[in-house]
């Protein structure tokens, strides 16, 4: 395989996992705040 195209492969690979973790981030993060919120009032 081709050195350029494991580089390819590699970087896509890594964009999708920041991609998703960041997304998966951002969703529990606002559930959290959200729980927070409900419990002190």
């Amino acid at each position: 395989m081709p050195v350029w195209l494991e580089v390819l492969l590699n970087l896509s690979g890594y964009a999708g996992f920041v991609a998703i973790a960041s997304r998966g981030g951002v969703g529990r993060q606002t559930s959290t705040d959200d729980r927070i919120l409900r419990d002190e009032h």
